[in-house]
């Protein structure tokens, strides 16, 4: 191994060992949350039957509150969470926690309905109408439905349906529950009573996380727009239904542009500034300039390929590890298919290789969307790196190539002599990077030598 392959092992090993400390905190923070029951004598409610309900109904409510705390952290674009993990990653485990929140917190609620409705001998649906009579309590069972409905509207086959400015603002609402349902929790019993260990942990958190939210979804973006005041210099159509947008501005570089990263771009036209997207950079970016390369897929995003010159645009971001300080060895591939080539070509510009260690391989349907490619070519070539490109329907054994590679049973193997020892970028559709991904593994390389990174909202 080589000093330079040493290098980029060890940055390799300090990030995954901060990773690792950085996802412990959830489970750290749940059970310290936890704690501050038992250590207020609450583990004498599960040793009888009859104060079981109010033992189950706290601690599942501890548990998926913080829980939903945590959510609100990653989906609020933290750069530390986002450089460490990545942005689609944290989204993933956000939208992992939903269903298990909202299980919790149904465990909650029908355990202390249970609870209350035994110590004043009642029946169920008495007690809940005692209990909607409560302020604070009318305000939990509110914030329960606001929650329901969140979880629905993030299902795959509901969300397909739903407009991406709708699905904004419902989730939105998920701001809303979490302060309807924070009045109970000290008003209700003695854990969190003024003046206590845990109603100050508690307050806390919920600092934490509507700071995260207010700073880095609000404050931080508008800072930055009108610090960098971007504009479009020039759109240029890069081929059917694709423009590349180039814009400048001043100071990029204290932004944290980098080959790679991507940001959410809102351009202040009066049909476009409602909604923000997020688009890839797709060349290195200077100082003074940012480029995006925007394809035409039916929404607001057709109306970009006719945005002025001159017009202003506000940013959120950058976002993103798909950049070369995830890479882990000397040898790198950066793989794109159709739209998905807009980052490999910012990638394929700012990477340091040597001559031989860089492969770059295209994949589209037709010649007209292998997008940027010959810029890409042009580059790799200067660097003496090997380029490849496949056009052509799907093929069936190796779905990630064409029809006639497929079925002669070309592989990343066939093409890149011992691919284990490579990093490899991807970047293209979800089911052309699974299938992709899959010929990798069975080539031998390793899940952390693959690095692929989802821009869905």
């Amino acid at each position: 191994m080589t000093t330079r392959q040493r290098e980029f092992l060890r940055r390799a090993n300090r990030r995954w060992t901060s990773q690792d400390f950085a996802g412990s905190l959830i489970p750290v923070s749940t059970a310290v949350a936890v704690a501050f029951f038992f250590v207020d004598g609450g583990a004498k409610n599960f040793l009888d039957i009859v104060t079981l309900p109010y033992g189950v109904g706290v601690v599942s409510g501890l548990i998926g509150t913080n829980l939903f705390l945590v959510m609100m952290v990653l989906a609020a674009r933290v750069p530390a969470i986002d450089s460490l993990f990545g942005h689609d990653r944290a989204l993933e485990i956000h939208k992992k926690l939903g269903k298990p929140v909202l299980y919790l917190l149904l465990v909650h609620m029908a355990a202390l309905i249970v609870d209350y409705a035994s110590r004043v001998s009642t029946d169920l649906w008495s007690e809940v109408v005692t209990m909607l009579g409560v302020n604070d309590l009318l305000l939990s069972f509110l914030s329960m439905g606001v929650m329901v409905l969140i979880v629905i509207t993030s299902l795959v086959a509901v969300k397909k349906l739903l407009p991406h400015g709708v699905w904004h603002v419902i989730h939105l609402m998920s701001y809303v529950a979490m302060y309807l349902g924070i009045f109970h929790q000290f008003t209700q019993g003695t854990l969190f009573a003024e003046g206590t260990a845990g109603r100050a942990y508690w307050l806390g958190l919920y600092v934490v996380a509507t700071g995260s939210v207010v700073i880095f979804r609000v404050i931080v973006p508008v800072l930055r727009s009108v610090r960098h005041t971007l504009i479009v210099e020039s759109v240029v159509i890069e081929g059917p239904g694709t423009v590349s947008i180039t814009m400048r501005g001043r100071g990029l570089t204290a932004a944290g542009f980098r080959a790679g990263h991507f940001a959410h771009w809102r351009f202040l036209a009066p049909t476009l500034w409602r909604e923000a997207h997020p688009f890839s950079i797709s060349a290195a970016p200077t100082n003074d300039r940012v480029r995006i390369t925007v394809r035409e897929l039916g929404d607001s995003t057709s109306l970009l390929q006719h945005v002025r010159p001159g017009t202003a645009v506000w940013f959120e971001g950058p976002y993103g590890v798909f950049t070369e300080s995830e890479r882990t060895t000397s040898r790198v591939a950066l793989i794109g298919s159709g739209i998905g080539l807009a980052p490999i070509r910012a990638l394929v510009e700012s990477m340091d290789v040597r001559p031989g260690e860089l492969t770059v391989i295209g994949r589209a349907r037709s010649d007209e969307e292998l997008f940027l490619m010959d810029e890409i070519v042009r580059i790799a070539h200067a660097k003496k790196g090997t380029v490849y490109t496949f056009t052509g329907s799907r093929g069936r054994r190796t779905p990630w190539l064409p029809w006639d590679e497929s079925e002669r049973g070309v592989t990343i193997s066939t093409m890149i002599e011992r691919p284990s020892e490579v990093d490899f970028y991807l970047c293209g559709p979800e089911a052309w990077m699974n299938s992709l991904v899959a010929d990798l593994r069975s080539a031998g390389v390793p899940p952390h030598r693959i690095h692929n990174e989802q821009f869905a909202w």
